[in-house]
């Protein structure tokens, strides 16, 4: 009868262990890793997106790393922090990536590793990864192309400014300017133009464009960092107004220059909402739960006209909780 005493005690002592343990794996964070492809100080768009990243993370309860290569051209440094992750073995992994091809491989690698891996704002080529957080890039380069085209009736001579050439938003909002610009019947394309995502480099092939060719009437820009290259260009050469530009994201700067008619036109994305769909998509991936292949983010085209109804003034003017 003691002996059975004991075997109860030790069996109840043994479920309770169980359960307290079970309690304890269940009360652990979630982890996630976020890799970007380059830091935030580069463009606004990314301190915003990272953002909404952190207050996701802070209502979910999810431990939070981020990771970022010095410049979005250092594609080898970014393989090297997406082989990093996969040593520290996260549940999910955001990842930005710098290259579509390039980063595939150790992408993948991840994946094998049992580490589930959303991708945010670019793409990238990967067997396995579980979504797509992002806007529709060619979708951008279509309403900047015809934006432009709306400005230059009679036509004229339009150049584009890519921001990289290895990334999806580059390259698919390349081919959307360009295929709206063909379409138009009546723009001189002069070809795209990479600045490897450097105001400074953006800047200088403005300059230089125009130099060689004072008729040029337009640019379309594919991001902030470009966008901002040129208008500063345009600014030291007193041609504020008298060339169309036409840009993609909002930070401040662009925002300056579209009140001044040094730009015309942004479409504006949504990165704080980017970031924070993409920490929800990761819990998502961590529960096993199904995921969509492409969440998109809206964006809105943004004039000097529009700029100040309530809706546009929320996208340009966010309060970040």
């Amino acid at each position: 009868m003691r002996r059975i005493k004991k075997c109860t005690v030790f069996l109840l002592l043994l479920c309770l262990l169980l359960n307290l343990a079970g309690c304890a794996a269940a009360q652990k964070p979630l982890r996630v890793t976020l890799v970007l492809k380059t830091v935030t100080e580069v463009a606004e768009f990314w301190g915003t997106l990272l953002s909404g990243v952190e207050k996701a993370a802070e209502e979910y309860g999810v431990e939070l790393k981020v990771l970022t290569s010095p410049r979005e051209i250092d594609i080898d440094k970014q393989i090297e922090l997406i082989r990093q992750v996969t040593a520290d073995k996260p549940d999910v992994m955001i990842l930005s990536a710098a290259d579509y091809d390039r980063c595939a491989e150790a992408t993948e690698e991840a994946i094998a590793a049992g580490i589930g891996v959303v991708a945010i704002d670019t793409d990238v080529n990967a067997a396995g990864r579980a979504c797509f957080v992002g806007s529709n890039s060619y979708e951008i380069g279509l309403e900047m192309g015809r934006a432009m085209a709306s400005y230059l009736p009679e036509g004229g001579k339009v150049a584009v400014i890519q921001h990289m050439l290895t990334t999806t938003t580059g390259i698919e909002r390349t081919r959307g300017v360009l295929d709206a610009l063909n379409e138009a019947g009546n723009i001189e394309i002069l070809g795209s133009f990479c600045c490897d995502n450097s105001t400074e480099q953006a800047q200088t092939i403005t300059t230089e464009l125009l130099s060689a060719d004072p008729e040029i009437r337009g640019f379309v820009c594919t991001n902030e960092v470009c966008n901002v290259g040129a208008a500063n260009a345009l600014v030291e050469l007193g041609m504020g107004g008298r060339v169309y530009v036409v840009g993609c994201d909002n930070s401040q700067r662009q925002i300056q220059f579209l009140e001044q008619n040094i730009i015309q036109a942004i479409v504006t994305q949504r990165p704080f909402n980017m970031g924070y769909v993409a920490v929800q998509q990761a819990v998502r991936v961590a529960n096993g739960e199904q995921t969509d292949d492409f969440v998109e983010v809206s964006c809105v085209l943004i004039t000097r006209e529009n700029m100040y109804t309530q809706e546009n003034q929320k996208l340009l003017f966010p309060v970040l909780r």
